[in-house]
């Protein structure tokens, strides 16, 4: 009797640590702390997420870390809209990816040219309304600052033809860069590098480094680079409500945790 028991008593304590190293290492549990992904995902919701590693799909809820230093280790939801090898095309109404479009957040700053005999008025009307004067700088026959959507609507809506558009509407620039793949060459220009200059540094520590507008490689100048990992565009479904990678730039895949899978 006393071996068929204790036989029983290992076969149980083995499946728990099977349950147990699948619950740390393949799948884990984790809150939902923001409304970053309202209405899939609420607050106080617990979700399932894998964490094996199996390829991630075009629209599926992930979990990740930013991948920048100085953000610790803040870990947020998004939903991944863009693969590695996707073209994103940044338009002064958002980000096009896929065929759709993805409106830039409320807080992304746009510069503005005032022209010089309103600067006195302009500065007033931002003191009254309490908004923060930032990057202000002068040229020939305009001064420049940089205000939020929000801020220039509320603007607008006193002075309505005070604040012109930086470039003017018909020479705005439409960018376009492709989401680096692993293991993939990848040309490296003044847009790229403004676009995923630091998804690059991180990536390369210490090795690269930009200078004028150049990128450097073990300190000598370079026009393509080969990353080691994917990248992915993961945007909130309640932008003004969160970090993505309008914020962010490219996810690596290594700052990745799982794709939510339930709750």
């Amino acid at each position: 009797m006393k071996r068929p028991l204790i036989r029983c008593v290992v076969v149980l304590l083995a499946a728990l640590l099977i349950a147990l190293t699948v619950g740390r290492f393949w799948v884990g549990r984790y809150a939902v702390a923001t409304r970053a992904m309202q209405p899939a995902l609420r607050p106080g919701d617990r979700v399932a997420v894998d964490k094996r590693g199996t390829p991630i799909r075009r629209g599926a809820i992930v979990l990740y870390r930013s991948p920048r230093p100085q953000d610790g280790d803040a870990l947020h939801f998004g939903r991944c809209v863009g693969l590695p090898g996707d073209t994103v095309t940044v338009t002064p109404d958002g980000y096009l990816i896929h065929g759709r479009l993805y409106p830039a957040p409320a807080d992304i700053l746009d510069t503005y040219r005032v022209p010089r005999d309103l600067r006195l008025s302009l500065l007033s009307l931002l003191f009254s309304l309490d908004i923060p004067i930032r990057h202000l700088s002068d040229d020939t026959a305009h001064f420049c600052l940089c205000l939020t959507p929000t801020e220039a609507h509320r603007v607008r809506e006193l002075l309505p033809r005070m604040l012109l558009p930086t470039p003017p509407p018909h020479e705005a620039p439409r960018l376009r860069f492709i989401l680096p793949a692993a293991r993939q060459n990848y040309a490296i220009d003044a847009y790229t590098l403004r676009l995923c200059g630091e998804a690059l540094l991180r990536e390369a520590k210490g090795q690269a480094t930009l200078r004028a507008g150049r990128l450097y490689l073990d300190g000598h100048p370079t026009d393509s680079y080969r990353f080691r990992h994917d990248h992915y565009w993961i945007l909130a479904d309640n932008p003004d409500a969160a970090i993505d990678s309008r914020h962010l730039g490219p996810i690596p895949r290594t700052a990745i945790i799982g794709t939510v899978v339930g709750r």
